[in-house]
């Protein structure tokens, strides 16, 4: 089915349908201005825009908007040597109304989330510029200062190396730029303060999200994990390695067909016995052992080296799958990424505990005005309005599109995808045009690039191994005859100029067809694959792209019906191309649908928990801010022993111990009620079989475990500060026994059942681990 016209679609009010013509009025009027803006001063440039911002923020003056426009267009010309075009203008007052705006790859959204941001912060809004990594936050900061700087505007960056003093004092600028999930584990963070003083406090009045399809859609399918260290001992893992290691598929073990779980058979089981002295795993005393060897077994089978993770500097570092980056300091929960440095031979860290977590789509609930911008808004516009309540539409290009976009070419398997890829770089790369190569893993990337090689090519790679070099080795990704291997990183956040970074041989390159990008299969989303062929065709240059596909990828094995999967074990070879191009066509809207779905089933589960937490909150909020709170709510329960203990020791020494003691049982009960609730999700879609709705069953419950839960935390607290002498006020919590966690990090952990092998070894370990290690019924 076509389209609607974009006309019918605006009438009816679909998703995706919002205008942004009103504001074309002001735009033309900001050209019409600008040889008198170009007249005034920096000073009067800066005042100018001052008075213009609030009019233009809330959109109550046309003219206004214009001569904000007109200024900040001029601002950034003289600081930065970029003129924004109109149609970043038109892009930066959909912005300015709180609107998601599509607008292409190449087109200049740094710059037009820059405009926008010093609207805001010239209204007297604080500002969070949110970007899908850290590189871009440090890098867009550095940029952007100079245009800031004139308007009168502070800036900062929270990068990840960023401390809390510095988090801290980066907050209280006008205009911050971070990447999302730095916010969000700060908030985490923040949430375990022992003191008002401890908290980095990040304001949420305005969201500017960059890239806002992966961060708002593809994102939000993995919730924000803060994890604290625990005691258990690590050393077990390198035994249980040692003996899954010589287990052999079929005979000791078995692996389900959606690769989600790795079973000892009965032989496989009694082997693991006899290596142990030939003891019963399933007795009480030895289930710990069976705990370390289900670990161990699903480290070495399900979890892949350079796809799931990498190994660099002796570390086990995660690999973001949807970003095709190194997930800086995460890890694998419930003993998994113990499991897998064992099996790399490196000594393994303790496991830890989920103190909590929350959604991106809690998080960006909480900010007054959200926008957005992205080349691929159109395609999610009505998860946007279903999930944020946002309406978006697109702006068209300042220049057209050049680009030739080829037909996919199918192959039947993976040794024919690939030797006709190599067979298309060879012909393209013999011309001097340079190539992007779209790869889906660390692995496949640097396969092709040992077979380019074999060749007699040199391409440059760029995957999670060499992050830290993205820029350089994107920039020359456009130099006459270069071969550039990349995983999906190559598709966020940096240009592409035809001749390298200086264009020294643009010309040549123009002449040979400008940049070809290649991809070798298709992405689970029509929106990652329209985000690589988007790096070829900036501002109206020629270039092309092609897609390889083969019968044998997982997007089909995974996705593609029984049926259709049956037809290709039976007829493969004689299948036309527009039948195989079908066939990959379909498998690819199935993974879209169920992606969809996995959003939808997330949100619903997870709003229990944000309102759960929001009251737990209020309650550890009015402790933490005020000790003789703490101490009032704490008397009821034991009014007597803490009478007598304030009558010798004097109220505030009292009021202290009771707020630390009040704050460490909220934590302690909430991060219990949090593993209870996971043990509660892993299996409660069990509850369809009975004809029940599986959220809605979870909701119950999660209301019923909740329910008094503040309470019995004041009271246990309470307990605890009716024990104590004078002489414990003096000591340490540890001293008495309130150990809380020496050290934090944060978690890769997806919803989706479905997603990446290390997702669905993590789901699947889950409710394994906290039954087994952590009791939990």
């Amino acid at each position: 089915m076509s389209p609607r016209p974009r006309w019918l679609a605006r009438l009816l009010g679909s998703p995706g349908s919002t205008s942004f013509d009103r504001f074309a009025p002001a735009v033309r009027d900001a050209s019409a201005t600008a040889d008198d803006v170009a007249e005034l001063s920096d000073e009067g440039l800066r005042e100018a825009a001052r008075r213009a911002a609030p009019a233009a923020v809330d959109a109550s003056s046309s003219a206004k908007l214009a001569w904000y426009l007109a200024t900040a267009r001029e601002a950034a010309s003289r600081t930065l040597g970029l003129r924004a075009f109109d149609e970043q203008l038109l892009a930066c007052a959909a912005l300015l109304t709180g609107s998601a705006v599509e607008l292409d790859t190449g087109e200049g959204k740094s710059l037009v989330g820059a405009l926008a941001a010093g609207g805001y912060a010239l209204a007297g809004r604080r500002v969070h510029l949110l970007t899908v990594n850290d590189y871009l936050a440090g890098r867009d900061a550095a940029l952007f200062a100079p245009f800031f700087e004139l308007l009168g505007v502070s800036v900062a960056a929270v990068r990840e190396s960023s401390t809390p003093e510095e988090r801290r004092s980066a907050y209280r600028a006008d205009v911050v730029l971070a990447a999302v999930s730095e916010v969000g584990y700060d908030v985490l963070r923040d949430r375990f303060a022992l003191t008002g003083a401890d908290r980095v406090s990040p304001a949420f009045d305005v969201a500017i999200v960059d890239e806002a399809d992966a961060v708002m859609i593809d994102e939000a399918l993995s919730p924000l994990v803060l994890a604290g260290s625990s005691p258990d001992e690590a050393d077990d893992f390198v035994r249980a390695t040692e003996l899954v290691r010589r287990l052999r598929e079929g005979r000791d073990y078995e692996i389900d067909a959606e690769r989600r779980n790795a079973t000892l058979t009965d032989a496989g089981l009694e082997r693991v016995e006899r290596a142990l002295g030939g003891v019963d795993l399933y007795e009480a005393e030895h289930t710990h052992t069976l705990t370390l060897v289900t670990l161990a077994l699903h480290a070495r089978t399900l979890v892949r080296r350079d796809v799931d993770y990498v190994v660099t500097d002796g570390r086990v570092r995660l690999v973001n799958a949807g970003r095709g980056r190194i997930a800086e300091r995460q890890r694998w929960p419930d003993g998994l990424h113990a499991a897998v440095e064992a099996k790399e031979g490196l000594e393994p860290t303790a496991p830890g505990i989920v103190l909590d977590s929350m959604t991106l789509q809690e998080l960006l609930g909480r900010y007054e005005r959200l926008s957005g911008m992205s080349g691929t808004v159109l395609d999610v516009a009505e998860e946007f309005t279903e999930f944020y309540e946002l309406g978006s539409g697109r702006i068209e290009r300042h220049e057209p599109n050049a680009r030739v976009d080829a037909p996919d070419r199918v192959l039947v398997d993976e040794a024919e995808k690939t030797a006709a890829i190599v067979d298309e770089i060879e012909i393209r790369h013999e011309t001097g045009q340079p190539v992007l190569v779209g790869t889906q893993s660390v692995a496949e990337s640097e396969d092709l690039a040992e077979r380019l090689r074999e060749a007699g090519l040199e391409p440059r790679v760029l995957n999670a191994k060499n992050d830290a070099d993205e820029a350089a080795i994107i920039a020359r990704a456009g130099e006459r005859g270069a071969i550039t291997i990349s995983t999906q990183m190559s598709g966020r956040g940096t240009d592409i100029r035809l001749g390298g970074p200086d264009e020294h041989d643009r010309d040549e390159v123009v002449e040979a067809g400008g940049l070809a990008v290649v991809s070798t299969s298709r992405y689970p989303s029509q929106r990652l694959d329209a985000q690589l062929r988007g790096r070829s065709g900036r501002q109206g240059d020629p270039g092309d792209s092609i897609a390889f596909a083969s019968l044998e990828d997982e997007i089909v094995t995974a996705h593609a019906p029984s049926f259709d999967l049956a037809r290709i074990r039976r007829d493969a070879p004689g299948l036309d191309d527009e039948r195989r191009r079908h066939l990959v066509a379909g498998a690819q809207t199935i993974a879209e649908g169920a992606r969809r779905d996995r959003h939808r089933a997330t949100w619903r589960y997870a709003r229990a928990i944000s309102l759960q937490r929001a009251a737990l909150m209020r309650h550890r909020d009015a402790a933490l801010d005020d000790a003789d709170t703490a101490l009032d709510a704490l008397r009821p329960h034991a009014s007597d022993a803490i009478d007598a203990l304030v009558e010798s020791a004097g109220r505030d020494r009292v009021a202290e111990r009771a707020r630390e003691i009040l704050l460490h049982v909220l934590d302690e009960q909430w991060t219990n009620h949090l593993a209870l609730l996971g043990e509660i999700r892993d299996g409660i879609h069990l509850r369809a079989l009975g004809g029940q709705d599986p959220a809605d069953e979870f909701h119950t419950i999660a209301l019923r475990e909740f329910n008094g839960l503040p309470d019995r935390a004041r009271a246990a607290a309470a307990e605890v500060l009716a024990e104590l002498t004078v002489e414990d006020l003096d000591r340490s919590l540890a001293d008495l026994g309130l150990v809380r966690p020496s050290a934090t990090w944060t978690y890769m952990v997806s919803d989706d059942p479905l997603g990446s092998s290390g997702d669905r070894a993590v789901r699947a370990l889950g409710g394994f681990w906290r039954s087994r290690v952590l009791g939990i019924d």
